[in-house]
């Protein structure tokens, strides 16, 4: 550990740090040597450090004073990664005015490739404290959309083809409400290997890991317990670095309240990642058709389309106006693969991987044989559609 960032730790190592110790903590920092900083941060718990450092009503304004020297005297010794980690201890709790503020100044000082990489780390949390929790939850209303209008003006600067993948958790993910093909909590073979394919890209070196985002209906609860729990529950199944967004206990009355949720949650994520296209994953049993085909008329140049696992017997007319609104029906992953490849979202070999992966899940799930054969004659369809999408080629459609 960096001998400073020791001292840092014994001054902040009791129960409560006071005045004497905060002052010394801002002395510590103010005499690092240049290009000592950034190591000195990278040794310390910031959000604790943070945390320790206040501003008094009857005294200094010890955090204004670390804010102002990390932030903007020497915000440019800090490398990207130490700036996502004080952004993070900034809004861990309540957001105070100033707090707000120097987020915001140090997003908008960034441009190109710099901003994107830090609001990407910052969305990258690995808690509810991301970026959508960030700006729509925790700035006020003139920041936020001074926030976004630099966001707006960014992908302009610094496009990009990295593919934003939302995803529905329940029937599309496991097996939870509407669908009776597969035992429930059952998690459907090749999602996975889907989601992978779809978060990598089709080009030959795989895009930037972590643009995957699960959008439920599901309530975030105090502290976004409730989406702590939704992706603690996630994590095991081995997926790309994600977020999530959820709900509240009033979307779940009904499917018009829970469609109008993830529009919601969609549209944010549009305004958020202006500079990436949309691809929506969902299911036919929670309005999730509905969704897609709204957000592809709304923004048809952003939003890629929709890949829509069939839960509840879409029929081939329903599959024709699906269509026409960018929302595309499967049955197995390896159909959604199917029409992944023709949008051209993964490659031919990333398909081919994905139909594999979903026949191998397929064999090892426990099924009645009415279960069974129906899923066999499904995958045997979707293959045959991977086959003949990779034979000629197809993309871009």
């Amino acid at each position: 550990m960096h001998p400073r960032a020791q001292q840092i730790v014994h001054l902040t190592g009791g129960w409560r740090t006071g005045t004497a110790a905060e002052a010394e903590v801002l002395r510590v920092l103010r005499e690092t040597p240049t290009g000592e900083l950034d190591a000195v941060l990278a040794d310390l718990d910031v959000d604790r450090v943070v945390g320790d450092v206040d501003d008094h009503v009857w005294g200094p304004d010890h955090r204004t004073e670390l804010l102002d020297l990390l932030l903007r005297r020497r915000v440019a010794e800090l490398s990207t990664p130490t700036l996502a980690v004080i952004v993070a201890a900034l809004h861990a709790g309540p957001t105070p005015r100033s707090h707000q503020e120097a987020i915001v100044d140090l997003l908008v000082s960034r441009t190109g490739a710099a901003f994107h990489d830090l609001k990407y780390r910052i969305n990258a949390s690995g808690d509810y404290h991301d970026l959508e929790h960030l700006v729509f939850e925790d700035i006020d209303e003139d920041l936020r959309a001074r926030l976004l209008g630099h966001f707006a003006v960014q992908a302009t600067v610094d496009p990009t083809s990295d593919l934003r993948v939302l995803c529905d958790i329940d029937d599309t993910v496991r097996c939870a409400i509407h669908d009776d093909r597969y035992p429930r909590g059952t998690v459907y073979p090749g999602v996975v290997e889907l989601l992978r394919a779809l978060d990598d890209g089709a080009a030959d070196e795989p895009g930037r890991a972590g643009d995957l985002t699960f959008v439920t209906a599901r309530p975030g609860g105090p502290r976004g317990l409730v989406e702590q729990y939704t992706r603690n529950g996630l994590a095991v199944l081995g997926l790309p670095p994600h977020s999530v967004l959820g709900g509240s206990l009033l979307n779940l009355h009904t499917k018009a309240a829970i469609a109008a949720r993830k529009i919601q949650n969609m549209e944010r994520d549009r305004l958020l990642f202006p500079e990436c296209r949309m691809v929506f994953v969902g299911d036919s049993g929670q309005a999730d058709g509905q969704v897609g085909a709204r957000m592809h008329r709304t923004a048809p140049e952003h939003v890629v389309g929709t890949l829509l696992h069939n839960v509840s017997e879409v029929s081939d007319r329903e599959r024709e106006d699906y269509a026409r609104d960018g929302v595309h029906v499967f049955d197995t992953y390896a159909g959604a693969a199917a029409h992944a490849l023709r949008l051209g979202l993964i490659s031919g070999r990333q398909a081919v991987a994905v139909a594999e992966a979903t026949r191998a899940g397929l064999a090892g799930t426990t099924l009645t044989p009415k279960q069974r054969e129906r899923l066999e004659q499904d995958l045997a369809a979707d293959e045959a559609a991977v086959r003949e999408a990779v034979a000629t080629g197809t993309s871009g459609g």
